[in-house]
């Protein structure tokens, strides 16, 4: 489900734990005494890295932020996604608005269609000859879907009308403009057309590029219910995955992006012509903390980059991990590694890839620390000869420096820009009006809990641990089966051990397990209240969250093969043992990590327990064999 993997990806269970418990680093985990039970020695531990928590003491339980947080609040699911959602700063869609969005894909989908159809015609023959001169082949033509858009303005507007969408949503997904008669004009004329998926891959809207001298050189889709050009960054679903090993790589212009990317440089992702945003911030420093930016040598380029970094700066330096403990100061983990390539003799990054990947490697390799560019970079618009110029490149300088939390850190550029500015390091504080730079932020790890502050208030979050397992989680295939069979044949709930026996937390995604708590609930409470002559879909979506309409709606229509009731119900009881057996796996791979890390010592209790789960997860298997064969000679 997309809102729940947004928020998951926008916070870090180290963020949302930390409000509540004192966490402590150990090993490859972070642990503390268990806020749910009393307890002197620590059981309860966080793991980064799968963005999970779990207690190895009485509770004997563990999940993610929502399963954190429904039982550090006592909160009903929807009431956790609300909770997290506005934290996450996530808007939950409504059924509507849902709805509109699923049309406007579909319209960019039918739209991309078409422009490519278009480039791929005779029509085409001057915009191939020009994407041929800039060096790009037809495998990257076809890898980023690139198009081109008649020249009369109508072609694409007729082009949907008969596909079926209506001119007030061609306007609402931008492709089209209504004119003040009344008529409507596309938005895109004689255009090569440049179609821009967000982090999901969906197709939220496009750029385009003029092939004459026709201004603006570069034209984007205006701002619309499923598309922000600051809240996305190019190519972004396409670099993700080298980004997590290789860092990622930011550049301006679209063709930067093509380009690099023909030429295997897969990390590499552009900001479409404007300085960052937090949000795209966001996007980066959740697949990666190697940074680097990659701009023209000239003077808008730096101009564009300041504004960049005086946009986004505070949003880098607040993405740290801080571990609490005995001392009342937070502590970093890892430095974000935030760099800058200068390209030099007036060349954009496509123009360097193209002639010298090598240099285009070395430019990248070699990139200036953040901090050490920004000191000439700001120097250049002031004069740092006279006292009045050096004061008023502190005040440029400083808020950079203040937004540090790092003690260390903020030492360390105090003393380049007092040695910048040839002056001693006191006199630069006595500047400053500040004897102890040391205030990054006081709100310490103190274990306190957050209750709803918000987001300005809350601990400053984690380090640079890779979050491929969260961001590239995919649906839970084992959850959703069980699901549909339940969805689909109602009747199968009987089967269910004490109906609603079934442990919840066997199901992973959160989403799931709400699905099944409610589902259980309403068997229970509204008997009837699923009946196979009924539209399964509809009541399930009536019954159950708003929220999780699409996700029910899609289990309770997913294709399973035709079975007799006896197959259901065998298939049913091998679901639930392997979902018990995958749960019991769980628990003996995260006993082994607690032991192998020094987390925990092993003791005659401990080993015992490891034995009652191989002994479980044996037993489990031998019954689910015998269970099929029985259920087969019996038929």
């Amino acid at each position: 489900m997309a809102v729940i993997d947004d928020i998951k990806a926008r916070l870090d269970i180290l963020d949302v734990v930390s409000g509540y418990v004192a966490l402590q680093h150990s090993g490859r985990a972070f642990k503390a005494c268990c806020p749910f039970h009393q307890e002197r020695t620590p059981s309860f531990y966080v793991n980064q890295e799968r963005q999970s928590w779990h207690c190895f003491g009485a509770c004997a339980t563990g999940g993610d932020i929502f399963g954190f947080i429904m039982k550090a609040e006592n909160l009903e699911f929807r009431e956790a996604l609300q909770r997290l959602a506005q934290q996450a700063g996530v808007a939950l869609p409504t059924r509507e608005r849902q709805s509109e969005q699923e049309d406007l894909f579909r319209l960019n989908e039918a739209a991309r269609e078409f422009f490519q159809q278009y480039l791929a015609s005779s029509m085409g023959v001057d915009a191939r000859s020009y994407v041929a001169g800039r060096g790009i082949n037809q495998e990257t033509v076809s890898k980023f879907e690139l198009g081109l858009s008649p020249r009369d303005g109508q072609g694409l507007f007729n082009h949907l009308r008969k596909s079926g969408f209506s001119p007030e949503m061609m306007v609402r997904a931008g492709a089209a403009y209504q004119r003040q008669d009344g008529g409507h004009v596309d938005a895109f004329r004689g255009r090569l057309i440049i179609p821009i998926r967000n982090g999901q891959g969906e197709l939220a809207g496009f750029g385009s590029r003029a092939l004459d001298d026709s201004m603006p050189k570069y034209l984007n889709t205006g701002r619309t219910p499923i598309f922000d050009k600051g809240r996305t960054l190019y190519g972004m679903y396409l670099a993700r995955e080298s980004a997590r090993q290789q860092g990622i790589v930011i550049v301006e212009g679209y063709m930067d992006a093509i380009s690099a990317h023909q030429h295997g440089y897969d990390n590499v992702v552009a900001s479409m012509g404007t300085a960052l945003t937090e949000h795209q911030v966001a996007e980066v420093l959740r697949t990666t903390r190697q940074v680097t930016m990659a701009l023209d040598a000239d003077a808008a380029g730096q101009q564009a980059t300041l504004r960049s970094l005086e946009s986004s700066w505070q949003v880098f330096q607040n993405r740290r991990v801080w571990q609490s403990g005995s001392s009342s100061s937070p502590q970093r983990q890892e430095d974000l590694n935030l760099r800058v390539a200068i390209l030099t003799d007036g060349k954009d990054p496509d123009e360097v890839i193209r002639q010298s990947p090598e240099k285009w490697e070395e430019l990248v390799r070699n990139g200036a620390p953040l901090f050490d560019y920004l000191l000439p970079a700001l120097s250049a618009q002031v004069d740092t000869s006279t006292p009045e110029g050096k004061v008023r490149m502190v005040e440029r300088v400083s808020p950079f420096i203040y937004a540090v939390h790092e003690p260390i850190l903020q030492d360390s550029y105090l003393r380049k820009l007092a040695d910048f500015l040839a002056v001693r390091e006191e006199t630069l504080r006595a500047t400053l009006n500040r004897p102890n730079m040391r205030q990054g932020d006081s709100r310490a790890a103190n274990g306190s809990r957050n209750n709803g502050r918000g987001p300005e208030e809350r601990l400053p979050s984690r380090n640079g641990v890779d979050r491929s397992a969260l961001l590239a989680e995919e649906r839970d295939s084992l959850d959703e089966h069980c699901l549909a069979l339940l969805l689909q044949f109602p009747d199968l709930a009987d089967d269910l051990p004490g109906l609603g026996g079934l442990p919840p937390e066997y199901f992973r995604r959160p989403e799931n397990r709400e699905i099944y708590l409610q589902l259980t609930r309403a068997w229970t409470e509204v008997p009837g209240m699923l009946l196979p002559d009924d539209s399964l879909a509809e009541q399930a979506k009536r019954y159950l969250l708003p929220e999780l309409g699409e996700h029910v709606e899609r289990l309770a229509t997913r294709k399973l093969p035709p079975m007799e009731p006896w197959v259901r119900k065998d298939e049913l009881r091998k679901v639930l043992a392997r979902l018990e057996e995958r749960q019991l796996k769980e628990l003996k791979a995260a006993e082994q990590i607690r032991f192998s890390e020094g987390l925990a010592e092993i003791s005659e209790e401990a080993s015992e327990e490891t034995l009652v789960l191989n002994r479980r997860i044996k037993e489990n298997q031998d019954s689910r064999k015998q269970y099929s064969q029985k259920v087969l000679r019996g038929r």
